[in-house]
């Protein structure tokens, strides 16, 4: 299946506030083509690789954006387990979406402070959930789509795993750290088993850990059956000209001849610290 992408009314607005340059906009086609025609399964999601600061978000939303605009009805933004960075991925996603609801068009909620009494129309709109990855708002998620609202797991669901390396394997300093990281990972795998049509895409700039996971989980002394995540495609987020990251710092920083050597100026061991 190859089908033909649609810039819609999402893609279209989103264009406009964001000035999306060429190199992007392709990036953010190939990834929803991929996300479509590959048919991404459990584990084997699509994922889009950036660098850090190069405008992984900004692209993600624009796909997403896309996603609306070609049959895709709820997109589920799984954000890094702190409750700042997922406060600001709401607030960003608000502020995009912002002309969009208020004309109705979609909806967008903190999986936490997601209302009781939401009716047909509501639910009928393009959604936005953010998730914070902690075991209280993925069971959250899970109570609001396989028991308050059952009709939207039956809904064409994009679900973006944003810095995905982070719950993915979730070797941490403590026990405790790395047994509440697993539980994630199986509480994330078995919502994507659950629902009946959705596409994955992991977005992360470290995506070493995502090639090293078990086959197996192990959970509270007992092995349980476990589907690796390991990517089905690849999409890189482009920099521009004007990036400044890792390369810049540490590569560019050793040659004599670059502007970057600047950066780096070696202190005497004698000198007073």
């Amino acid at each position: 299946m190859n089908e033909q992408l649609i810039r819609g009314l999402f893609y279209k607005g989103l264009l406009k506030k964001n000035d999306y340059s060429p190199e992007t906009e392709k990036c953010i086609f190939n990834t929803l083509k991929g996300l479509k025609n590959k048919k991404t399964t459990a584990n084997k999601p699509g994922m889009l690789l950036g660098k850090i600061q190069s405008g992984k978000t900004k692209t993600f939303i624009g796909i997403t954006g896309l996603a609306f605009d070609n049959n895709y009805d709820i997109a589920i933004v799984l954000t890094k387990g702190t409750k700042a960075l997922t406060r600001q991925t709401y607030e960003r996603l608000k502020e995009e979406f912002s002309s969009f609801q208020a004309h109705d068009k979609i909806q967008i909620y903190d999986i936490m402070n997601l209302p009781d009494n939401l009716i047909q129309y509501e639910l009928n709109q393009k959604l936005i959930f953010i998730v914070k990855k902690e075991i209280h708002n993925l069971r959250r998620l899970h109570k609001a789509f396989f028991e308050q609202y059952p009709l939207l797991q039956n809904r064409k669901i994009l679900l973006i795993d944003d810095e995905a390396d982070f719950a993915s394997v979730g070797f941490l300093k403590t026990k405790k750290e790395a047994h509440e990281m697993r539980v994630i990972a199986g509480e994330i795998d078995q919502f994507r088993k659950k629902v009946d049509d959705i596409s994955f895409l992991q977005v992360t700039a470290t995506p070493y850990s995502l090639y090293l996971q078990p086959e197996h989980l192990k959970i509270d002394g007992s092995i349980q059956d476990f589907q690796p995540v390991k990517p089905s495609f690849t999409e890189l987020v482009p920099v521009s000209d004007g990036y400044i990251g890792g390369e810049y710092y540490f590569e560019e920083s050793t040659r004599k001849q670059s502007i970057a050597s600047y950066l780096y100026e070696a202190i005497p061991p004698h000198e007073p610290r």
